[in-house]
């Protein structure tokens, strides 16, 4: 065979050969990259399966982090008051207190003093006029709370009484419900923290009308609620904590305001308060009784000058206008008061009383108005004393009050009612006329902030006090028809602490 046959069949063999390998090779390649694509999918789900692990692990480390930071507590020191808080805002408790510390003398007139007369030197002296520690907050954003104990008093220190204890409801807004042991809010003076009230003491007007169904410790549920403008309150008041009796008293009282600002530096504020009681608290045994008195404008001494004496009642009325205002660094306050007392077994008795009063803060400062409370508060130093060579913020004050617990005191009746009795009260609860006197006294004050925390109060007071007796013939009375009403000045201090 030539050589080129030979190559020939060379060229035929080996395509055949390579005919039939390459199917193999083919199928083994493809073969092969199967196996690389299965398991570059089982790295991918192995991949995604860790991942999903990673982000579970970590989604668990983020709400524990997060229900760590809701339940962590903010503290803070606002204003010196000690405050829990938690971040969501939804829980919130805050230590409350204040102290008052007051120290006065009496300068009596002795032409106006009947010799032997008894209580009617008024004592010098100091006392807790108020020492009060509690706690206020919220729960579940819309429920609040407030325990308040009073270990204070007029010269008569306790072991502590209840001042406040009541939770309220703010839900249904601009409302706020209330119940428990509160002050309802009744005069726009009463209505003003003690905290933040110009004068040591309320004006006796206000005093007497807060007796009725107000002040503090009363047993009582409402509402209040304001806007940018109006204030209105209501509330259905009975007894104090911790009067006894028969039965209890029951009073509807009332208050609405409203403010507006003719100017970025005023605001002018009128209103009117009232009360009505339906029925007094009753002793066991014995007809509902009242007695409308107050001390006379300072609580160093218990004595009430003015005093209508143990009456029989049956209900009563006490309603008035009240008007304030502030233009820079200058306030101004009054308010008028009538009181009706419906009694058992004697004619209807009329009483009224009024004040008026007025500061000026020498440091520039002015008294801010608090919507919530239709009310002046207190103003805050613009800088504490200390800071810079500061004074903090003086304030001069002035006030006058009269009040008229006459009625019928001229009446010739009262000559023949009694032959008998103590010169200080009314002896005959049915008598046809009252002599409780005619009060009027002028209040003089310089007060100095020295921080918002820190307060004194210096305060003068002349006081003018005529009442006559009922018919006695007693040396101690001065025989019938006497004057036992007192003139007389007085000088009080109160170094005050709040937080």
């Amino acid at each position: 065979m030539s050589a080129k046959k030979l190559r020939m069949a060379g060229l035929v063999l080996l395509g055949g050969s390579l005919s039939s390998a390459l199917p193999g090779v083919a199928n083994a390649q493809a073969q092969a990259s199967q196996s690389e694509i299965s398991a570059m999918k089982a790295q991918i789900q192995a991949m995604e399966q860790r991942l999903s692990q990673m982000q579970a692990a970590q989604d668990v480390k983020i709400n524990e982090i997060k229900t760590k930071q809701q339940e962590a507590v903010e503290v803070k020191l606002a204003n010196g008051r000690p405050t829990l808080r938690t971040p969501d805002g939804m829980f919130e408790v805050a230590l409350r207190g204040r102290a008052h510390f007051d120290t006065g003398a009496y300068f009596q007139d002795d032409d106006r003093l009947p010799a032997i007369a008894p209580g009617r030197d008024l004592g010098s002296g100091s006392n807790f006029r108020r020492a009060h520690l509690g706690m206020e907050g919220k729960f579940m954003r819309d429920w609040g709370f407030q325990l308040e104990m009073n270990f204070g008093g007029s010269g008569a220190e306790t072991p502590g009484v209840i001042n406040d204890a009541w939770i309220s409801y703010s839900g249904f807004k601009p409302l706020t419900f209330f119940a428990g042991a509160l002050k309802p809010s009744m005069t726009m003076d009463d209505t003003t923290s003690s905290n933040d009230i110009p004068f040591i003491e309320r004006a006796t007007p206000v005093n007497l009308a807060t007796s009725f169904g107000g002040g503090d410790g009363r047993a009582a549920f409402g509402a209040r609620g304001n806007n940018d403008n109006f204030y209105a309150s209501l509330y259905y008041a009975g007894g104090l904590i911790g009067e006894g009796g028969a039965d209890e008293e029951s009073a509807l009282v009332g208050r609405a305001a409203y403010h507006f600002q003719p100017s970025n530096d005023s605001t002018v504020h009128i209103g009117a308060s009232g009360t009505h009681v339906f029925t007094f608290n009753q002793p066991s045994g014995g007809p509902a009784t009242f007695n409308l008195q107050d001390r006379p404008e300072l609580r160093i001494d218990a004595t009430r000058l003015a005093s209508t004496g143990t009456l029989n009642v049956e209900d009563a009325r006490v309603y008035g206008p009240e008007f304030g205002f502030n233009w820079k660094n200058l306030y101004g306050q009054a308010e008028y008061y009538r009181y009706d007392i419906d009694r058992i077994g004697a004619p209807e008795a009329n009483f009224d009383g009024w004040y008026v009063q007025g500061t000026y803060l020498l440091t520039g400062e002015n008294r801010p108005y608090d919507a919530k409370t239709a009310s002046f508060s207190a103003p805050k130093p613009s800088t504490p004393f200390g800071f810079g060579g500061s004074m903090g913020a003086w304030e001069l004050a002035a006030r006058y009050s009269a009040t008229n617990l006459d009625d019928h005191a001229s009446n010739s009746t009262c000559l023949a009612t009694v032959s008998g009795g103590s010169a200080t009260l009314n002896p005959a609860a049915t008598s046809s006329c009252i002599r409780g006197g005619e009060q009027d006294i002028i209040t003089l004050g310089v007060n100095w902030y020295p921080n918002r925390n820190v307060r004194f109060m210096l305060n003068y007071l002349i006081a003018d006090v005529d009442r006559r007796a009922y018919s006695n013939n007693s040396v101690a009375n001065g025989g019938p028809n006497a004057k036992i009403g007192q003139d007389y000045t007085a000088l009080a201090l109160r170094t005050q602490y709040n937080w």
